[in-house]
């Protein structure tokens, strides 16, 4: 799946209200977060804590900046 696809999939479901549809999206997540971050290069488990730690201190881009940054990008 190419980032524009994955992005808008993301906003669907930020604009979603169906709280079972919410629900199954994040069992799945929480499932395959669970089996796979043990099985993750030690290198990306240190680059994804570093991005949540990024978001702890606020240093983060709104979503429709880097949709427009996206779109701009690869022209869609």
């Amino acid at each position: 799946m190419d980032l524009i696809s994955k992005y808008d999939l993301i906003e669907k479901i930020v604009n979603t209200e169906n709280e079972t549809l919410l629900n199954q999206v994040k069992h799945l997540l929480e499932e395959e977060e669970t089996e796979s971050w043990e099985n993750l290069a030690p290198a990306l488990k240190s680059s994804i804590k570093r991005g949540l730690a990024q978001v702890g201190k606020g240093k983060v881009t709104p979503h429709n900046e880097v949709m427009k940054r996206l779109r701009k990008k690869y022209g869609k």
